[in-house]
């Protein structure tokens, strides 16, 4: 399967990196639906020329070094489930970045290391790629480099991200190589992903990563070493001898988190076009796809996975819209006997592979195996001169998630804020109205929250994140 993915991917490079291509000044501005690196060399080696090229000056190596330090001020409304350190609200560390970009001649890389608290997963890497830039309009990214699917680099505007990410379609992150054509209005991209991108060999269960894949869940509580007695990150579950409860010591099914199912092999492709409305703005419409495989890490069984997504991003002056449909199905490759032991002892109304389990932040979750995302994002760039501060952009996003499971309950989002800009300081301001969302939902339930959603309300949070990016 390797040597027969090796070889598509191999042709498609070929012939995407034939295709005439434009300096990408003549496009409209792609805002922030862009992945563009800086031309740096000629795509000498096209000419039929044979005859000795003058002496060219030797490549350069030029690093650029850019970072960011946030923090939360966090506010909820949870009662007798607000979190035992923080209560309804508190003052947080968010993330510390530090990366690095550059060139040496045709060569380009990039690379973020991001630092989160050790509860949220601690010191990963959240991408890392080396590349060739042929031409201002075609590269090739080897490495850990964003996925291309559908709106880029974000489909929402808010620090929450709309649920089109906790589904593991916006802003995700995986390992293998990207071919990227961008010119004349055309944003053309393709991919293979051999897996997701765990940063070492025996990652199996490790959930400390940025964006939101499909990972194996090797274990029950506890999943970190920690103390058995205590309650863990899986969403208030604990370990008694002999028996798993939850945090009101009620019995739970284990298996209902217990999951053997990795990604690999991953294909994607994205082809949208801009048209160019001169001073006004821009529209671009796009469709997007992905296709690859689950694993069983037990049997080495296999079965597939797809998605697919419309997407639509125009700005007008000041007005900026963004617009997608996505549509998800993943089908673990689980034995008969795994589905066995997962209803044995329970009386869940859903069967196990209803869902699969993805994980991001250290955190595990079941996610709704067959979904539906609708996601939308308006907003408005105000310029500004009031000391320091040059723009405010006022944002509203709304997200939903459906299921095929028809007694799971959806997840619904709306968040009303705003950007506000001064130099290197960002500060987001959200008001987070919403039912079933990993980041506003008490920590008991967490674990389903993207599947099962039983406790089916309306919760609101008020975050302010500050960050100084450099």
């Amino acid at each position: 399967m390797n040597r027969y993915c090796t070889a598509v991917l191999a042709l498609f490079l070929t012939a995407g990196l034939m295709l005439p291509g434009s300096a990408l000044a003549d496009d409209p501005e792609p805002a922030d639906d862009s992945t563009n690196a800086t031309s740096l060399v000629a795509n000498a080696w096209e000419s039929d020329n044979t005859t000795a090229a003058p002496q060219q000056d030797e490549p350069t190596l030029d690093v650029s070094i850019n970072g960011s330090l946030r923090f939360n001020a966090l506010f909820r409304s949870y009662g007798e489930q607000a979190d035992k350190t923080l209560g309804d609200g508190g003052f947080t560390f968010d993330t510390f970045r530090i990366g690095a970009n550059g060139s040496y001649g045709g060569l380009i890389f990039d690379s973020e290391l991001a630092v989160y608290p050790e509860s949220f997963g601690g010191v990963f890497l959240q991408k890392g790629w080396v590349g060739y830039e042929f031409s201002d309009a075609r590269e090739v990214q080897v490495g850990v480099s964003q996925v291309p699917f559908g709106i880029q680099p974000y489909a929402s505007s808010s620090w929450f991200f709309n649920s089109t990410y906790y589904i593991g379609l916006e802003d995700d992150y995986d390992a293998g190589i990207k071919a990227m054509y961008q010119a004349n209005g055309w944003d053309v991209q393709g991919a293979y992903y051999m897996n997701a991108e765990q940063t070492d060999f025996f990652a199996g269960s490790n959930f400390g990563r940025y964006s939101y894949d499909v990972v194996p869940v090797n274990s029950f509580p506890p999943f970190n070493g920690g103390d058995a007695n205590a309650v863990n990150g899986i969403g208030g579950y604990q370990v008694v001898p002999g028996e798993y409860t939850d945090k009101d010591g009620n019995p739970v099914n284990p298996n209902s988190i217990r999951s053997p199912i990795a990604e690999a092999n991953q294909f994607n492709v994205k082809v949208a076009y801009s048209f160019d409305h001169g001073d006004l703005g821009f529209t671009k419409v796009g469709v997007s796809g992905q296709r690859g495989q689950l694993k069983n890490l037990n049997t080495g069984d296999t079965d597939w996975h797809a998605a697919y997504a419309a997407h639509f991003q125009g700005r007008y002056g000041g007005f900026g819209a963004k617009l997608e449909f996505a549509q998800q199905e993943l089908n673990p490759p689980l034995t008969d006997s795994e589905k066995q032991r997962f209803t044995e002892g329970s009386d869940v109304n859903y069967a196990a592979d209803d869902f699969v389990v993805m994980g991001a932040y250290n955190f595990p979750q079941r996610v709704a195996a067959k979904h539906t995302v609708y996601s939308s994002s308006v907003s408005y760039r105000i310029p500004v001169n009031v000391g320091p501060v040059s723009q405010i952009k006022p944002y509203y996003d709304f997200s939903l998630v459906t299921k095929d499971v028809e007694a799971w309950n959806d997840n619904a989002t709306h968040d009303i804020g705003f950007l506000t800009s001064a130099g290197p300081l960002f500060v987001y301001t959200d008001l987070n109205i919403s039912k079933g969302h990993p980041f506003n939902h008490p920590g008991a339930n967490f674990a389903s929250v993207m599947a099962e959603n039983n406790d089916n309300e309306w919760r609101t949070a008020f975050n302010l994140n500050i960050g100084i990016y450099f």
